[in-house]
């Protein structure tokens, strides 16, 4: 598997095993309605990757492989302090926003 694929693949299982603690945090149903849109969002970037092509020698796939890995790890944070959901869907957001980044690569 390759870097690119990994990095979209840690997104969507760590979104997967988070969701319904995400989902209990959330006050009303526009915060469910944004987490679950950045959820499925996160799954077709990985599952529209799965047979394709991503060259790991391309900068600027390198470039957001870090960048997803960063943005990774304050995704863990902010799931870590839950009840701050607004920030948890800030991250989330932004991770998957990345994602869909490196999938358009294919």
């Amino acid at each position: 598997m390759t870097d690119a694929l990994q990095a979209l693949e840690d997104q969507y299982i760590f979104l997967t095993n988070n969701l319904s603690d995400m989902l209990a945090a959330c006050g009303n149903e526009a915060e469910k309605t944004a987490i679950k849109t950045q959820y499925a969002a996160s799954r077709r970037n990985y599952f529209g990757c799965v047979n394709q092509m991503l060259h790991d020698d391309d900068p600027a796939i390198q470039a957001l492989v870090n960048q997803m890995k960063q943005q990774q790890t304050a995704l863990t944070a902010a799931v870590t302090h839950i009840g701050a959901i607004a920030g948890v869907i800030t991250a989330v957001t932004t991770a998957v926003q990345t994602g869909a980044a490196l999938a358009a690569k294919v």
